[in-house]
């Protein structure tokens, strides 16, 4: 469609269960599928503002995501 601007994003939660995870933790990955890129968090406020770089066009597609294999623990 002629001016029409599509934003797509898969968030995936994963639980941790092994046995030195602290309870209920959990960690996310979220994906721009125009991109590819991926953002791992574990805040959800993360994923939110990932999204939201995506969507006003302040980052583009060659601007680097932080990889899914760099997701560090955060203090709330």
């Amino acid at each position: 469609m002629p001016g029409t601007t599509i934003a797509s994003f898969i968030l995936r939660f994963i639980r941790e269960s092994s046995p030195d995870a602290p309870p209920g933790a959990w960690r996310g990955i979220v994906r721009h599928i125009q991109t590819g890129d991926q953002y791992g968090f574990t805040r959800l406020e993360d994923a939110m503002a990932f999204i939201a770089r995506r969507m006003e066009g302040g980052e583009s597609a060659d601007a680097p995501a932080e990889p899914v294999g760099r997701v560090e623990e955060r203090e709330p």
